[in-house]
């Protein structure tokens, strides 16, 4: 339970409410005081304050965000440290999330056409390349953030668990979760990790662009790439199905079905090699002799056993939440 309150002062600024809340903190559209304007404030709680764990992760998450000015990321403005409590200052975006779009009133929706879609998609492709230009992979790329604001321009939220990458990334925890995020030694969402870091291995920003992939399927059809509810077996998914391909609208032009197998090759060599070149593809023109693009049989694997071997070898067993 957090022990702030709408009207309580947090260093400059005067919380207004309540706006999201994860494991370690909570997020608070604020006021700012001195400047007038709102923000939104990332509060880690007192006891994750006192961690020193999470405070770099956090002081992290503060630094990659300043090395990004991008009008398609949200930006940080401070940090503060209040009575041994320490938050992130953000920019506040208003809108609704792309999750929150695509189950709108717990309907699955659409944007209203293809243009509409690609737009949006460019956008997201805008953030991660300023992102990967940077030396950073986000690695936690999924609806839930990305905001499209009422003029609809995106702005891609939260690399609380983002990483620099030179000659590789560092690869030290990750995210395994079906809904809330949770840590099991590799990083990302559950539904959006690429195949290679669900195996424990190293990844580069070809893990993001699987994670676009996913996005993408997901607004061109208003369900996950890989839906399946228990971990075990989103796991099981990743590693050896393909998505329901014969799902995307008769509309998809064969570019962007084209590009999207490549996107979601399990082997990342079978990728694009940057975000720079899914741009070039789901811009360019129509393929000379479109390929017909038959429908794939999904597989459920339900051996609990054989999921989590495939998945967990080589990984930790221990398993704890992640803001």
């Amino acid at each position: 339970m957090s022990p702030f309150a709408a009207g309580r002062r947090f260093g400059a600024y005067q919380l207004v409410a309540l706006i999201g809340t994860g494991a370690s903190g909570d997020v608070y559209r604020a006021r700012d005081l001195e400047l007038g304007r709102d923000v939104a404030i990332k509060v880690l709680s007192r006891s994750s304050s006192m961690e020193p764990e999470r405070r770099q992760r956090v002081g992290r998450e503060a630094r990659l965000l300043a090395s990004l000015n991008h009008p398609n990321i949200a930006a940080i403005y401070d940090t503060v440290d209040v009575e041994d409590t320490y938050g992130l200052v953000l920019e506040f975006v208003s809108g609704e999330t792309l999750a929150d779009r695509l189950t709108r009133k717990g309907r699955p929706i659409l944007p209203a056409d293809m243009q509409e879609t690609l737009v949006l998609a460019g956008q997201v492709i805008d953030a991660l390349e300023a992102s990967h230009t940077a030396g950073i992979v986000h690695r936690d790329l999924k609806p839930a953030n990305i905001k499209i604001t009422p003029n609809g321009t995106v702005k891609v939220l939260d690399f609380g668990i983002a990483e620099p990458y030179v000659n590789g990334p560092s690869g030290d925890v990750a995210t395994l979760t079906s809904g809330s995020t949770l840590e099991l030694a590799i990083v990302g969402t559950l539904p959006y990790m690429s195949p290679e870091k669900l195996r424990g291995q190293r990844a580069d920003q070809r893990a993001d662009v699987w994670a676009f992939g996913c996005v993408l399927y997901e607004m061109l059809t208003a369900r996950r790439a890989f839906p399946e509810e228990l971990f075990t077996d989103v796991i099981a998914s990743v590693l050896q199905c393909e998505p329901a391909w014969d799902r995307l609208p008769a509309s998809t032009p064969v570019r962007v079905k084209r590009l999207l197998k490549e996107c979601l090759s399990k082997d990342p060599a079978g990728r694009p090699v940057t975000i720079g070149d899914v741009r070039r593809r789901i811009n360019g023109p129509e393929p000379a002799s479109a390929p017909v693009v038959t429908p794939q049989v999904r597989t459920r694997l339900k051996t609990t056993a054989y999921c989590l071997a495939s998945a967990l070898a080589g990984s930790l067993a221990t398993v704890w939440l992640l803001w």
